[in-house]
């Protein structure tokens, strides 16, 4: 493992850790030997996982699956970081209780083999590669281990576009994923996309609560929609990452169509045209606007 710098297109850098032969790129508290671990994790029948690239909505989906599997609102304020696979040591993720609700952002190959070999269930999410950007810029500003201070067209063109960035290029991600649900048609997998959840978030908490098997009827239902609406996620959980002016940093805003407040009209165009190239015939479908 290594600690590399990338520029921007001013000279301003990002700080990440690469690792391993392909390379890897991740956060700059990678640990090696977490990493190296993750496919031996040892899974249980009950246990669930969640898979996304970063910044589309993991959080949300993560506590709002663990509120339904609970069937109450009625829990422990939990961060889903210590249910995180590559960023939480083996011995800890085993003391955690039953029913556990793992996330990750890692491709499907680097996962545990019980979950290859579809013994558990998958919930996957994802999102429109505009608002992505964008919230990978604020993350990657906010976060003082990045050592990043660049501004949002630099870090666009050199950083994102580019993939270097964690766990790498959005479309490549996207697309491995893709053929793995190709692939493996009868893999337990629940897909929905981040705009879905905000335009009804109702209808597919249900969908959600069904696939999990959770005894959660209608009323509890939307008691959970609201405990994991975007404001109280904020105030729950807000103050637990936040940039040095105390801001909550994984719970900006929360909207679809933020992108619009700083793509110009050349990026957005330079976008659609990558977005044309990279997910021709692909299954899935983004929405930049509700």
């Amino acid at each position: 493992m290594s600690f590399v710098r990338f520029p921007d297109a001013a000279g301003k850098t990002l700080l990440l850790v690469e690792y391993g032969d392909e390379p890897y790129l991740a956060a700059p508290d990678l640990s090696p030997e977490v990493m190296e671990d993750i496919h031996n994790i040892p899974i249980r029948d009950d246990d669930i996982i969640l898979c996304s690239y970063p910044k589309t909505g993991c959080h949300w989906l993560w506590e709002m699956a663990r509120l339904l599997r609970a069937g109450t609102t009625e829990v422990e304020a939990v961060e889903k970081e210590k249910y995180m696979v590559e960023f939480t040591h083996q011995d800890e993720l085993l003391k955690l209780p039953p029913k556990r609700i793992f996330n990750t952002h890692v491709f499907f190959r680097q996962l545990p083999q019980k979950v290859q070999d579809g013994k558990v269930k998958i919930l996957f999410i994802y999102r429109n590669p505009k608002d992505v950007a964008v919230s990978f810029y604020n993350h990657h500003r906010k976060l003082t281990e990045y050592e990043y201070q660049g501004e949002f067209a630099d870090h666009f063109t050199e950083l994102f576009l580019k993939g270097k960035t964690d766990y790498g290029d959005f479309f490549t991600y996207t697309r491995d994923w893709e053929r793995v649900m190709d692939s493996r048609p009868n893999l337990p997998i629940f897909v929905l996309s981040y705009e879905e959840l905000q335009a009804d978030t109702f209808n597919k908490a249900k969908e959600l609560a069904k696939f999990l098997g959770s005894s959660a009827d209608d009323d509890i239902i939307r008691d959970i929609v609201d405990k994991c609406s975007f404001g109280s996620m904020q105030e729950r959980k807000g103050k637990e990452w936040t940039d040095v002016y105390g801001e909550p940093v994984m719970y900006r805003k929360g909207k679809v169509g933020d992108w619009k407040n700083w793509f110009t009209v050349a990026q957005s165009e330079m976008m659609d045209q990558l977005i044309e190239k990279e997910m021709k015939g692909s299954r899935f479908k983004f929405q930049y606007t509700l």
